[in-house]
């Protein structure tokens, strides 16, 4: 069924859409990039770096000393729950994780990402290594 006019009696195709005057989205500055003089650090000047390795680092070791500081925030406020939060780097997959414990059985009560989780990303990723090796 096709409509031809409103209830006014006015045409439908007479009806315009209102107007919207949206301003396009400008791009974000583009950051300023670094020149990296090839006598001190070659490799990145080679690849193109625009951030030193020490800078790279020390963001790093921040955002450690945060996590750090929150799970110890943490374990603060679960301890009247006889809890606690263990933080462990899985050994293949290098993934972070964290474990809520029972203080008084040292039962893990939770778990985040999963262990079985990531051992079986720890056997894909093996698997898929030896059908590369026996493909070649």
């Amino acid at each position: 069924m096709k409509i031809n006019q409103v209830s006014s009696g006015m045409p439908v195709d007479k009806i315009s859409q209102p107007q919207r005057n949206y301003e396009p989205i400008k791009p974000a500055a583009e950051p300023a990039k670094v020149k990296l003089d090839p006598e001190v650090m070659p490799l990145q000047a080679e690849r193109g770096d625009t951030k030193p390795q020490g800078v790279l680092e020390e963001a790093r070791e921040q955002q450690e000393d945060v996590l750090e500081q929150s799970v110890n925030q943490a374990n603060k406020t679960l301890k009247q729950y006889n809890r606690y939060i263990e933080r462990e780097v899985h050994e293949v997959t290098h993934a972070i994780m964290y474990k809520l414990m029972d203080s008084d059985t040292k039962e893990v009560i939770a778990e985040f990402p999963p262990r079985k989780i990531q051992d079986m990303i720890a056997k894909m990723w093996e698997l898929a290594g030896l059908f590369v090796d026996e493909k070649a």
